[in-house]
């Protein structure tokens, strides 16, 4: 159900949380606060009735001494206006005389049943009810909850309406002969609708209010830090999970707030970390394969020099200058196929790295080609191979390296003279094709041999790599490796395939330069 409620933002969930918590001790503080306002009030009520009583008797003392009207006083402190009630039922108090008799003066406009029941008021008759309501009509007692529909309400005056009489002060009247009377200040006000909330020391026990509000809000604080942690340490078991290694650990539901976008970071971090860690192993197996290779291919000519060398230098053994001869030819032959091997692979290395700068210029491709081929020549001849241009002899324009697109060529041709059987065509063209990116030449060498085996097609330009077609065994493997590099760092493409019913065929694509 958390997830479920999960906010964008952790600010709005304790925004929320914390406003919701804060309403509640809101609500409890304000009860605790009107109640204890009430109290506040009803003294500063009492203050003032007691202020403006005496005020009252020293005017009822003079009127009394001047045998005035005391009436008249009454009325000037009578908050009732026409058209209220006789009894004023509220804040603002009411005002009496009563003499030593125990005689009660009201205000002009009240009747004289209120003089009657004040006067048994405050002589102790609790049981007295104060006369209110129009034309003495009392609201009626509400039927019982377990009355049937209907039924008439009881008798007597409802409780839950009766006016509140409540003395607020008492002051005493001096007259010409000594003490005449005093002045009572009474206030009328409905009973509270609740238990425990009227007004005095009781409104004091709702300060229980003030811890219990504490009290929720601090839980409400518990279970949002409790969920919080929970899912901070989701975050840590992953940590801990990627550096035991595991990178296939991931947080599950990560959410959208601000610790579900860290979720979602670290599982973005743990990917690319199971990537990288994917490449680097690559890389290291490409590299221990790289030196294995580079020992095979240096240990076989090198095995082929210290046998001849070994045998040359053995007295023991009987050799003819002719065999002498051709043992050290033989030598001679190893050691430029191990130069070969270290050249070329010095030169793949520098072009992987980018170490090699290109001498770019515009060139013909088809004229370079074409003379390319026709160098070639005499040795497909003496291979008994046949090669034919195929392609246009118009001029194919490009911004290329002259000597770097010369050895594309060559280590193409080679690669054919190496493969294709004796008996068996080469043929060369360039044409143009559109491309995405604009204008491309294409030159095409295709054979009729038996052509690449499925399985090898996809580490045609690998290093090392050497085909199983022809049974060749010479050569580094690295010709078509080169091939490769050189046409991307000229923005080409390159690309081997298969022709029907029989032979190769290598691609290599570069962009159009500008023509004259």
């Amino acid at each position: 159900m958390i997830r479920r409620l999960r906010s964008p933002s952790l600010f709005v969930t304790f925004a929320g949380a914390f406003l919701g918590v804060l309403v509640i001790a809101a609500l409890l503080q304000g009860v605790a606060l009107v109640t204890m306002g009430r109290s506040v009030m009803d003294r500063l009520a009492r203050g003032r009735a007691e202020i403006q009583a005496r005020e009252i008797a020293l005017r009822l003392a003079e009127a009394l001494e001047a045998e005035g009207d005391l009436a008249s006083i009454l009325d000037a402190y009578t908050p009732a206006g026409p058209g209220r009630g006789p009894v004023a039922r509220g804040p603002e108090p009411l005002f009496f005389y009563r003499d030593a008799t125990g005689k009660v003066t009201t205000p002009s406009r009240f009747p004289r049943r209120l003089a009657v029941w004040l006067g048994a008021f405050l002589e102790g008759e609790v049981g007295a009810e104060p006369p209110f309501g129009r034309r003495g009509r009392e609201p009626r007692r509400p039927p019982p909850p377990d009355a049937p529909p209907g039924a008439e309400p009881p008798p007597g005056p409802d409780p839950r309406q009766r006016p509140r009489p409540e003395i607020l002060a008492r002051t005493p009247v001096t007259g010409p002969a000594g003490p005449a009377g005093e002045v009572v200040a009474v206030r009328f006000g409905l009973p509270p609708r609740f238990p425990g909330s009227a007004f005095g020391d009781r409104s004091m026990r709702l300060l229980f209010f003030v811890p219990l509000a504490v009290l929720v809000s601090a839980l409400a604080g518990l279970l949002m830090f409790r969920h919080i942690l929970r899912r901070i340490r989701e975050l840590e078991k992953l940590a801990v999970r990627v550096a035991d290694g595991n990178l296939n650990a991931r947080v599950d539901d990560p959410g959208r707030d601000e610790i579900g976008r860290l979720g979602s970071a670290l599982n973005v971090m743990t990917e690319r970390l199971a990537l990288a860690k994917a490449t680097l192993e690559e890389n290291d197996r490409q590299r221990r394969q790289l030196f294995a290779d580079i020992s095979h291919e240096l240990a076989t000519p090198l095995t082929s020099i210290r046998g001849y060398t070994e045998t040359l230098l053995d007295k023991s053994v009987d050799i003819s200058p002719g065999e002498r001869r051709a043992y050290l030819q033989n030598v001679v032959d190893a050691s430029q196929r191990v130069a070969l091997l270290i050249e070329d692979l010095m030169e793949l290395t520098r072009l992987e790295a980018g170490a090699v700068q290109m001498a770019k210029e515009r060139l013909d491709w088809t004229a370079l080609c074409r003379n390319t081929m026709n160098r070639f020549r005499s040795q497909f001849d003496d291979a008994r191979v046949e090669i034919e241009w195929l392609g246009s002899e118009e001029p194919a324009w490009v911004m290329a390296d002259g000597r770097r697109m010369e050895q594309v060529v060559d280590n193409l041709l080679v690669n054919a003279l190496r493969y294709v059987p004796a008996g068996s065509s080469v043929t060369m063209g360039l044409e143009a094709v559109p491309h995405d990116s604009g204008l491309r030449y294409r030159l095409t060498v295709s054979d009729d041999g038996p052509g690449f085996p499925a399985e090898e097609l996809e580490h045609v330009f690998d290093r090392f790599f050497r085909g199983r077609r022809a049974g060749a065994t010479d050569g580094s493997g690295l010709g078509l490796a080169i091939v490769k590099e050189i046409v991307v760092s000229h923005g080409g493409e390159v690309r081997a395939h298969n022709r029907e019913p029989t032979g190769a065929v290598i691609e290599v694509d570069l962009p159009a330069g500008s023509e004259r």
